[in-house]
């Protein structure tokens, strides 16, 4: 209860939800835990809860859209979160960070939007996203949640946030 009401706190200091507000805010996190074998590994019963609970956590955040990789473990993650959220998801190539990044510019430029990635691919996203010098993910880190936040022309607001 009290990250959220971190996050409202953050979100409304940030002008979040004001009409005179129209940036794109970007939540990043990395799928939940996964299966150790395979080559397109599935979420473990953790993962699946975290998923569940991510859902939880994001449910007031005003998420427009839920963006994840075609890895079985981001795709599952980002189903949990969809389906309880309400809200509609898209799928991209998980070696295809520019199509992502397209997205987020060109087709969700005004939305706030939940990114869900992969250790080797969250630090280049929050770099083009504007974040000078982002956090290394660990392999068994999957607790992060990053928020970047466009203002004016200067460095987005950068929040990185841990679920208990």
């Amino acid at each position: 209860m009290k990250t959220i009401l971190l996050l409202t706190s953050i979100l409304a200091s940030l002008g979040w939800g004001s009409a005179a507000t129209a940036q794109e805010m970007v939540f990043v996190i990395r799928h939940g835990e996964k299966e150790a074998e395979g080559d397109d590994p599935p979420l473990t019963a953790a993962g699946r809860r975290r998923a569940e609970a991510w859902a939880d956590l994001l449910k007031t955040s005003g998420i427009d859209i839920v963006l994840h990789t075609d890895a079985a473990r981001s795709r599952e993650t980002g189903e949990i979160i969809a389906a309880s959220l309400d809200m509609e998801r898209t799928e991209v190539p998980m070696t295809d960070t520019a199509g992502l990044m397209d997205l987020l510019v060109f087709d969700h430029a005004e939305d706030t939007v939940l990114v869900i990635a992969h250790t080797e691919t969250i630090p280049g996203i929050l770099f083009q996203l504007g974040v000078e010098t982002p956090p290394d993910v660990k392999d068994d880190d999957f607790a992060n949640l990053f928020l970047v936040a466009p203002v004016g022309d200067g460095a987005p607001v950068f929040v990185v946030l841990r679920m208990p």
